[in-house]
């Protein structure tokens, strides 16, 4: 940073429909995964929030759900989690798939309410040649009065360095808001539980619904070993099967995947203990969801 330089400093918000590549990007940007990656829709429950520092100040990343009709008390509180996003940003960034051409009138409106600045990312480009892209920044210009219009591949990296400095752009000045130490502010149970959710959502497929949530009961040091016993809760007694597979096989999957990145993640030896079990109608259950907080 030169010396007449001042730092910046600010919220950015991330929003989009499902599976445009929101959390892939923030793990890319962050450099370190801090928040879970599937092909399924609704994959993000809630406001991920990733700290960025460099020497030219630091961004503030909120990864929010992707903008559905709500059907269950769990997913209200997801598009809640949007609006909140929305207030608390400096920008935002609107994520869209360059094979997607609808025109989501819904979220354009959101984006307009809201009175921040706004970037329109158009994501996977690496799906098509260069004139595609060219294309689609022609058809979305002028959707709105947009800051910036980034074409963008987060899965491979480009142009997702020209992103973070025209972040910086336009971010307000000011100091930083975290320590340089800090990278996100979800606890640790939390982020296992969203690891071992991660694994559950990729190894199932389309076999399972959105019908899954991970529940964390111990995570105990022993020096040489993390231990972890953690319940995968589903609804139906069909789906628990589903989880446990035939001869256990699938919950040692999901284990020995998971395990894998604990193990990166608390640099040592992980004992995962998993668990399958119905709990019935969870997404309505307002007990059930402020465990999930």
């Amino acid at each position: 940073m030169k010396n007449n330089e001042k730092r910046k400093s600010g919220y950015v918000a991330l929003i989009g429909r499902t599976n445009v590549g929101k959390s892939t990007f923030l793990n890319k940007v962050m450099e370190t995964k801090v928040s879970i990656v599937s092909d399924k829709p609704q994959t993000t429950r809630k406001q991920i929030l990733g700290i960025k520092t460099t020497e030219k100040g630091q961004i503030i990343f909120f990864d929010s759900p992707g903008i559905h009709i709500p059907q269950y008390k769990l997913n209200e509180r997801m598009m809640k989690d949007v609006h909140n996003s929305l207030l608390d940003a400096d920008i935002i960034l609107y994520f869209i798939d360059i094979a997607d051409k609808r025109k989501d009138n819904f979220i354009i409106n959101l984006i307009k309410n809201s009175n921040k600045p706004a970037f329109i990312i158009i994501n996977k480009i690496d799906k098509f040649k260069k004139s595609k892209a060219l294309d689609r920044i022609n058809n979305v210009k002028d959707m709105l009065n947009w800051a910036e219009i980034v074409p963008l591949s987060a899965l491979n990296g480009v142009n997702v360095d020209l992103l973070e400095s025209l972040i910086y752009k336009h971010l307000p000045e000011g100091e930083n808001f975290y320590s340089k130490d800090e990278y996100t502010l979800q606890s640790e149970r939390f982020f296992v539980s969203e690891i071992i959710r991660e694994k559950v959502l990729n190894l199932t497929r389309e076999e399972l619904p959105y019908t899954t949530f991970i529940k964390v009961h111990e995570i105990t040091d022993k020096g040489k070993i993390v231990y972890v016993r953690a319940e995968i809760c589903v609804e139906t007694k069909s789906q628990k099967k589903i989880i446990v597979g035939d001869k256990a096989t699938l919950i040692k999957q999901i284990g020995e995947t998971g395990r894998k990145d604990l193990e990166e993640y608390f640099n040592k030896k992980v004992f995962l203990d998993l668990f399958a079990k119905v709990s019935e109608n969870w997404r309505n259950s307002t007990k059930i969801l402020s465990e999930l907080d």
